[in-house]
């Protein structure tokens, strides 16, 4: 009975154990399921498109939101591991080679942009990560990658660009794009000893176009104006509103007489009646030429000896409009 009794006793503590080691498994599993569920929220939901690639070039996973973002499903990746070096634009194509996915001296990983083609075609722009992982002895993993769509962040940088670089109510380069410009001008012609014209273009007595008819009818002005003048430019001209009435161009001549040309196509093309909603505005301006390297050869020199060249006329201007009254 004795042992009957001792044998009792250790079946109930052998089976208080196993309850406790039950217990523990069964929380050791609730805790793996949590785990597993904020893991599969943060991949599966994850805007970002995230990959795992073997040493080999498979994909170990790919995140759902790949298809938001290139138009191809995880599946397409996994059947196609050259997939994504397929899609990307071809003239990113060296910038992603040179790329490394190791992380550098400081410990730091260096980013990526570069432009790929949906399934449908479109450009999507790529902010890319990524760095080669180990296991815990030290072993290769393969490369953990993170994608993320900035394109609409390009276009705006794109679009803060262009408004630095260019005239809000034109649309034509401003003084600092056309000075940057015509420093590369001087720099180009220097190297390669060619000559280039630049032009100035100023409205006489636009003041009392704005007095008589009002401001809306001047910027209406304006901006014909330099529709027509950006129409009278060829490959490698540029014209650009200084501000107020004063335009000035670039334009690429070969010899002397190829200023003629110029003059004669600007005033062909300008007409001296402009339609606004309400008026007809008659204008007339005057222009100015300095030549390179004939009138000078510095950014200053050029637009000075263009701009005495356009008062000139403007004063020949004023002189016959007066003898007309």
């Amino acid at each position: 009975m004795t042992q009957f009794s001792q044998h009792r006793e250790q079946v109930e503590e052998t089976i208080k154990q196993l309850r406790e080691l039950i217990n523990k498994l069964q929380i050791l599993e609730d805790e793996y399921l949590k785990q597993e569920e904020k893991l599969f929220v943060i991949s599966e939901f994850a805007n970002d498109w995230e990959y795992w690639q073997t040493p080999d070039g498979k994909y170990k996973y790919v995140s759902p939101s790949c298809k938001a973002v290139t138009g191809y499903t995880p599946q397409e990746f996994y059947d196609d591991p050259d997939l994504l070096q397929k899609i990307i634009a071809l003239d990113n194509w060296e910038k992603w080679k040179a790329h490394s996915h190791s992380m550098a001296q400081n410990g730091l990983v260096n980013p990526l942009e570069f432009k790929i083609h949906t399934k449908k075609g479109k450009a999507r722009w790529i902010h890319h990560i990524c760095q080669t992982v180990t296991g815990k002895k030290g072993e290769n993993l393969g490369v953990r990658g993170s994608n993320r769509d900035i394109t609409q962040l390009k276009d705006l940088q794109e679009k803060l660009k262009h408004m630095a670089g260019h005239d809000l109510l034109t649309g034509l380069p401003n003084r600092s794009l056309f000075l940057e410009h015509l420093q590369q001008t001087i720099k180009e012609a220097r190297r390669n000893k060619t000559m280039f014209a630049v032009v100035f273009i100023d409205l006489d007595d636009f003041k009392e176009i704005n007095d008589t008819y009002g401001h809306e009818a001047g910027d209406t002005v304006l901006q014909k104006l330099s529709r027509t003048l950006a129409g009278v430019t060829r490959e490698n001209d540029i014209v650009a509103r200084l501000g107020g009435d004063e335009f000035v161009g670039l334009f690429d001549v070969s010899h002397n007489t190829d200023v003629s040309v110029i003059k004669r196509k600007i005033s062909d093309d300008v007409l001296n009646e402009i339609h606004c909603p309400k008026y007809n505005i008659t204008i007339h301006y005057s222009l100015g030429v300095s030549i390179y390297p004939t009138d000078g050869t510095s950014v200053d020199t050029l637009l000075k000896k263009a701009d005495q060249a356009m008062y000139l006329q403007k004063k020949i201007n004023k002189a016959e409009r007066n003898k007309q009254k």
